[in-house]
């Protein structure tokens, strides 16, 4: 199973960003939706360190994260496999 995911990792680092950034957003919608122990665990830290924020708030934030999660995972395959180029266009550092 763990091969099949890297495997469609390896895949998609092929597409655009654009199209990365879609995907991993109805990702991350389907993983808030089946990831149910997950989002009880995210619910229950954003709850003890957002004591503030409402209900209805602290849900966005909660699927604000399952989509930058998702997003992020897919993005990574740029990281692993992209050419040396598609890196540097992505990646900026500062005080090197």
């Amino acid at each position: 199973m763990i091969r099949l995911g890297l495997a469609l990792i390896w895949l998609m680092h092929f597409l655009p960003m654009r199209v990365l950034a879609r995907i991993g957003a109805v990702l991350g919608r389907v993983l808030y939706a089946l990831a149910r122990a997950r989002r009880n665990v995210v619910m229950t830290n954003l709850r003890l360190c957002f004591p503030a924020l409402d209900d209805t708030a602290r849900t966005q934030l909660a699927r604000a994260h399952f989509r930058a999660f998702a997003r992020s995972l897919l993005e990574h395959g740029i990281l692993c496999w992209g050419h040396k180029t598609d890196v540097q266009a992505l990646v900026r550092f500062d005080g090197l």
